[in-house]
C-alpha cells in the first residue's frame, strides 16, 4: 500500500486486533520486502489486491476466503481521467499519471483499458504515485499530472467534495469489473488463522472495526463463493 499514514494505520489496527487476540498487523509499502516476509508463513493471512493475488498465488500457494465491501458491493471499476483539453489517448504521450497503485499495477491495468494498440503511449507516460485515489485526482487539479488512474467510487467521491474540478475532468477510458482486496490464506496453514478470519469478517458489523476498516477504503467484508473463487482465481483480476 501507499497509504501515508503507516503509523496511525498499525497503531489503530494492532489495538482492535491485540484486545482479541495475539495478533498484530504489519503494513507494507514494497512488494518484494513484503513476499520475502510471507515465504513459509503459515500462522498469518495476507491482505492484498487482487491484482498481487494473481502474480502471488503461485509462487506462495494461497486461498481467498473474504473480500472486501464498499457501498454494498465487493467490485469496482477503474477509470482513467484527463483535463478536458486531452481529447483521446495520443494526447497523453510523453505526459504524467497519478495513481494510487504501484507502476507495475498502473502500467498493468492501462494496458487492459486500452488495448496493445495504445502500449507504446502507456510506455511513455511517467507515473507519479500517490497515497489514495482521491490525491490522484487532485494532482490532476494542482497540475502535478495530466491524468489519473481511481476507482470510480473515488471519482464519484470527488463530484462531491470538488464539483469544480470534477467538471475539469474527462473520462477517458474504464476498467471491467474486478474484485475490491481479498482477504487471503495459506494453503496450508496453522489453526488459529480460522480464528483470526471471524474476528477480520467481524469489523465491518462493529463500530470500532468499521471505523478502522474505512482507513483502508472498505465498509465491511462478505465471504467468497466457490463461483467467485473460482472467477478471481482463473479471470484476468488487475
Amino acid at each position: 500500500t501507499n497509504i501515508n499514514n503507516f503509523a496511525s494505520l498499525k497503531i489503530e489496527f494492532d489495538t482492535y486486533l491485540s484486545s482479541l487476540g495475539p495478533y498484530q498487523f504489519q503494513p507494507f509499502s514494497d512488494k518484494d520486502t513484503f513476499e520475502k516476509y510471507i515465504a513459509q508463513k503459515r500462522n498469518c493471512i495476507f491482505l492484498i489486491s487482487t491484482w498481487h493475488f494473481k502474480n502471488l498465488r503461485e509462487k506462495y500457494p494461497m486461498k481467498p476466503v473474504l473480500v472486501g465491501v464498499l457501498k454494498g458491493k465487493s467490485t469496482q471499476r477503474k477509470i482513467l481521467l484527463a483535463t478536458k483539453n486531452i481529447k483521446n489517448l495520443d494526447l497523453l504521450k510523453g505526459g504524467k499519471v497519478a495513481s494510487a497503485g504501484s507502476e507495475d499495477y498502473t502500467r498493468n491495468i492501462l494496458i487492459q483499458m486500452v488495448g496493445q494498440k495504445g502500449k507504446k503511449v502507456i510506455d511513455s507516460l511517467k507515473v507519479l504515485i500517490v497515497p489514495k485515489d482521491i490525491d490522484a485526482l487532485m494532482a490532476v487539479g494542482f497540475g502535478m499530472a495530466n491524468s489519473a488512474l481511481a476507482a470510480e467510487s473515488s471519482v464519484d467521491k470527488l463530484s462531491s467534495i470538488n464539483p469544480k474540478q470534477y467538471e475539469m475532468m474527462k473520462q477517458l477510458f474504464a476498467s471491467k469489473e474486478t474484485f475490491l482486496p481479498v482477504l487471503a490464506i495459506p494453503k496450508e496453514c496453522d489453526k488459529d488463522v480460522e480464528k483470526l478470519i471471524t474476528i477480520i469478517e467481524k469489523m465491518g458489523e462493529l463500530p470500532d472495526g468499521k471505523n478502522k476498516l474505512k482507513m483502508l477504503g472498505l465498509d465491511g467484508w462478505k465471504k467468497l463463493s466457490e463461483s467467485e473463487i473460482k472467477r478471481l482465481e482463473e479471470s484476468e483480476e488487475t
